[in-house]
């Protein structure tokens, strides 16, 4: 390097957005954010919102373009859900995090691919685990391989809908393509629960992000597909789809 060359160090900044009617929550929130940013030496710039049409005023005028939204759901005028199908209807694909001091909301928010869900009363001791996943979310590609004869195939983890189990052969699914190949599919849950995977059933594996709907025994993937939820796994997948915690 001469003297006249400059060292260039490219720095990458996650944008977050609060947005919350309450200001007393919104400044601790962005405290925690803080905190947690500082223990993992990641940087972030954080913008507050009072109320889901400032958020959407400013996205409009390109002052907002976050990859994360910290989102709360009970707020005078456009509520978190509304706010949040708005943005997904004008193509914001960023993630969404829903804020509540009620999970009976829970269930409205895979209708705008909200991807996790975080109780206020719990924010101090589970936003750690939920700014890992985001961050993970938004880092390097993640495969899934296997092999098929002779031959190995990879494919994106983000495009996996489910995996299904008929005997001995599991079919892997995602939105254009199935691939058969020979495992056990509890070996599979083994490897993949930590990763946003849940078992609803004992030939049924899928990836929680694109659980649409659910009720009773059955869950709405994205494309339409429903997959039974069997007994034995009905509390779990209720646990975990209420709440979207990372155990």
């Amino acid at each position: 390097m001469t003297a006249e060359e400059d060292c260039v160090t490219v720095i990458m900044v996650t944008n977050i957005a609060i947005c919350d009617d309450e200001e007393i929550f919104r400044t601790y929130f962005r405290n925690l954010l803080v905190k947690d940013s500082f223990a993992r030496s990641q940087d972030i710039r954080v913008e507050e919102y009072d109320c889901g049409e400032a958020l959407l005023a400013a996205w409009e005028d390109g002052t907002a373009r976050p990859d994360i939204i910290f989102l709360d759901i009970r707020m005078p005028g456009l509520d978190g859900l509304e706010a949040a199908r708005a943005l997904r209807q004008r193509g914001e694909k960023c993630l969404i995090v829903f804020l509540s001091s009620l999970s009976e909301y829970a269930r409205k928010g895979y209708e705008v691919r909200a991807f996790r869900y975080l109780l206020k009363e719990e924010a101090d001791r589970e936003l750690g685990k939920v700014m890992e996943e985001c961050l993970r979310e938004l880092g390097e590609e993640e495969w899934f391989s296997f092999a098929k004869g002779h031959q190995e195939y990879r494919i994106p983890i983000k495009k996996i809908l489910f995996f299904e189990s008929r005997k001995r052969i599991v079919l892997l699914h995602t939105a254009g393509e199935s691939h058969s190949f020979y495992q056990k599919l509890d070996v599979l849950e083994a490897e993949l629960g930590e990763r946003g995977f849940l078992r609803c059933h004992r030939s049924y594996i899928v990836q929680e992000r694109y659980v649409r709907r659910w009720k009773g025994n059955s869950l709405w993937l994205e494309d339409g597909t429903e997959v039974p939820v069997s007994r034995g796994f009905e509390k779990e997948v209720n646990r975990r789809l209420m709440l979207r915690k990372i155990e």
